[in-house]
Order: structure tokens, then sequence, then C-alpha cells
């Protein structure tokens, strides 16, 4: 590895946070932990904390996890179990 490049590394690290531009995403970030440590969602889109919704609301807010679990499930078990034809058939 060339010798030259931490150095380099360092040196546009130094840049970046001296443009300024490392103070808007550290405080998204803090923004993000304050609210994900309070038991909330974040929205990214509008970038606010919701609060987690319980019981049943909670259950039907992830159905599209749950629906892509099920179809790969299904898909998995379709494909190991599709029955194996014989060479002279194919």
């Amino acid at each position: 590895m060339n010798k030259g490049i931490p150095y380099l590394l360092a040196v546009l690290v130094a840049l970046t946070l001296s443009a300024g531009w490392a103070a808007p995403v550290l405080a998204l970030f803090e923004h993000a932990y304050s609210c994900l440590q309070g038991g909330g969602g974040l929205d990214l889109v509008r970038l606010r904390c919701e609060p987690r919704p319980d019981g049943l609301g909670a259950l039907l807010g992830s159905w599209p996890f749950w629906a892509t679990a099920a179809g790969l499930a299904a898909s998995a078990l379709a494909a190991t179990r599709l029955p194996r034809w014989p060479r002279s058939l194919r």
C-alpha cells in the first residue's frame, strides 16, 4: 500500500469537516438516535419522529415484510419439491 494514502485520507477528512458538511449529517444521526432510543420510528422523508404503533396497528403495519417472507418460503418450497423429470424426457 502506498504510504501517502493515509495522509491523503486525513487531508480529505479535514477538508470535509472544515467545509461544514459534517454538522448537518451528525445532527441527523443524533436526531435519529434520540428518536429510536425513545421507542419511536424515524420518517426519513419528513425527518420527524413518529411513535411506534401498538397492538393490531403494529401487526398490520408490518404486512409487507410477512408477505415477502411467505412468498419467498413458498417459492423455495416449490423449487425444492418439484418432481424431477427423467433425462430421457427433457
